[in-house]
């Protein structure tokens, strides 16, 4: 019997050192990113201890299977609901896979045990803005109570007070995220947004070419440049950024319009067109601006007939652009010799736009012109 017993316990012993040999060297493979034999080892081992489902789940997540590794996380905290990076990593999945009321949950429990740990009241907040609960913010500002420099949260908060149109709000946030981590991009480009949102075109060009500086080089970032330089009449620069946007993107319709627009504006007419043309035929819904600058690089170049043509289909979009409606008067002028015929063309355009405040200059202009052409009719009939 006793020497029974030895021989049970010595069996005993040498399977439970084959057995951590076996999950020894399963930790090994996790180690070195061979997860799927590392799954297979954790499998096979007779344990089925919370810790070993852990792992599995680990394993899973690692290669991307997450319905797998959420089942593995569940089964854990199932056998042990004191495995906090268990509960952590299920609710980030959770919530990566849109479960957002189970992610609300789990780091609400999280947050009751753990009342010091910013990341979990931050992770509790994002899935409450998923839900659209406004008790999100409050998580968010608990986050910073706790980590006044947390990075996400000041991002997430700035980003509601956008949204609420409270811009003085942002730029205290921004300050503040700023002044620990100054290359915070995410927020550099917000406050970008909120510069425009302000009219402080100044300032927003000085922070999307902040941005190029720390080479974030996005259509965001080069067609805002872009927007920026173009209000500000620097338009050699302007065309730059909007070039570096359709190589990016290259069938961006806006960056088309304004790399168009940029190059009228710097009399390059010919460039202009290839730009205007490709806006206008990539156009879903051709809308008026498109037509009415495609028109301006053809009049430009003396294509009156064709200009004439695009000015009609601009004010077939929308018949209340003013410039189309002048500017046709202007092609009309120069192509048709028959004096009525360009007499009848400037009198529409002042019955439509005499009182337009913002015509008000191409008003002058049209009087002046239809008071020469009245004269030159006067004289032609006598």
């Amino acid at each position: 019997m006793k020497i029974l017993l030895i021989n049970i316990i010595c069996f005993l012993c040498l399977k439970a050192e084959a057995q951590t040999s076996a999950l020894k060297l399963a930790d090994s493979l996790y180690q070195l990113g061979n997860y799927q034999k590392a799954i297979e080892l954790y499998q096979n081992s007779s344990s089925t201890s919370a810790v070993t489902y852990q792992k599995i789940a680990q394993a899973y997540q690692a290669t991307g299977n997450i319905g797998l590794a959420i089942k593995n996380y569940e089964k854990a905290i199932q056998l042990d609901q004191k495995l906090i990076i268990a509960k952590s990593n299920l609710g980030k999945l959770y919530y990566q896979t849109s479960k957002f009321q189970l992610a609300d949950s789990l780091f609400k429990e999280l947050t009751y045990q753990f009342p010091e740990n910013p990341d979990f009241y931050y992770r509790l907040a994002l899935a409450k803005d998923q839900l659209n609960d406004s008790t999100a913010v409050l998580n968010f500002q608990k986050v910073l109570q706790i980590d006044k420099n947390h990075q996400q949260a000041l991002y997430a908060i700035a980003k509601h007070k956008y949204s609420d149109k409270e811009y003085e709000e942002v730029e205290k946030i921004g300050e503040q995220a700023l002044s620990s981590y100054p290359e915070n991009t995410k927020m550099i480009s917000l406050l970008g947004k909120n510069a425009i949102a302000q009219k402080n075109i100044l300032l927003a060009k000085s922070r999307f070419e902040q941005l190029l500086k720390l080479n974030k080089k996005t259509v965001f970032t080069h067609f805002n440049l872009g927007t920026c330089y173009f209000i500000l009449k620097e338009y050699k620069k302007a065309y730059q950024q909007f070039v570096e946007v359709i190589q990016l993107e290259k069938n961006n319709q806006q960056a088309l319009l304004y790399a168009g627009k940029s190059l009228n504006e710097l009399k390059r007419y010919s460039e202009a067109e290839e730009f205007l043309k490709l806006a206008v035929l990539l156009a879903d819904q051709p809308v008026d601006d498109y037509y009415t600058n495609y028109a301006i690089s053809l009049q430009n170049q003396k294509k009156f007939k064709l200009a004439i043509d695009n000015f009609k289909i601009a004010l077939e979009e929308y018949s209340q652009n003013y410039r189309a409606q002048y500017e046709l008067a202007i092609c009309v002028d120069n192509y048709y010799k028959d004096l009525q015929t360009k007499i009848n063309y400037y009198e529409l355009f002042l019955r439509k736009f005499e009182n337009e405040k913002k015509a008000k200059y191409y008003v002058y202009l049209a009087k002046n012109r239809l008071s020469d052409l009245h004269v030159s009719n006067h004289l032609t009939k006598n």
